[in-house]
């Protein structure tokens, strides 16, 4: 659950510094600063497994790059926006040649959130939004309570994806495809 903090508006340059001199999580949405929770263990477990599956495909595969959490993405110059991900993937295509020396300013092609027992529906709803409107391809919503993916692309439906059902990378990561059940097996 995210936290609002002081009533100003902020920019980029702002979180960039807050960040460096405290150790909370933040994010900025539409030049807000909110402070993200830890998440609990379940939550971190399940965002490792999903990191790691994609991962490995990635590499062997050569298409690009993967994130983990924490690693900001400026959305939006105005209203500043950065969100930071449970896990994003990024194409070669997309990738600038070298990295930032802060945010990343350019847009993954897919990112999961990974729904924690205090994330309101709204609140998971409006990053969803947020990404696509920035240009992410699909959004992977992975909750450990239901035990389901919700997959997001723009203009389209919502498909949920139970534990028999396979998650795949589409044309996203071409030749993808896991067991839904496989990013919550202990």
């Amino acid at each position: 659950m995210a936290v609002a903090l002081e009533k100003r508006t902020y920019t980029i340059d702002d979180l960039w510094e807050l960040s460096h001199r405290s150790d909370k999580r933040l994010e900025l949405v539409k030049g807000e600063l909110r402070e993200l929770a830890p998440a609990n263990d379940e939550h971190g477990y399940v965002a490792s497994q999903l990191l790691l599956v994609v991962a490995q495909f990635v590499k062997q595969h050569r298409l690009g790059y993967t994130f983990a959490a924490e690693t900001g993405f400026v959305l939006s110059e105005e209203p500043a926006t950065v969100r930071a991900p449970d896990f994003a993937f990024v194409s070669r295509e997309r990738a600038p040649e070298d990295w930032s020396r802060h945010f990343a300013r350019y847009i993954p092609d897919l990112v999961a959130e990974v729904v924690s027992p205090n994330d309101t529906f709204t609140e998971v709803t409006e990053k969803v939004d947020d990404w696509l409107r920035a240009g992410v391809r699909v959004v992977w919503v992975v909750d450990p309570a239901q035990q389901t993916v919700r997959v997001y692309r723009p203009d389209q439906p919502v498909r949920v994806l139970r534990a028999e059902d396979t998650l795949s990378g589409e044309e996203v990561l071409p030749g993808f495809e896991c067991k839904v059940s496989e990013i919550f097996a202990r």
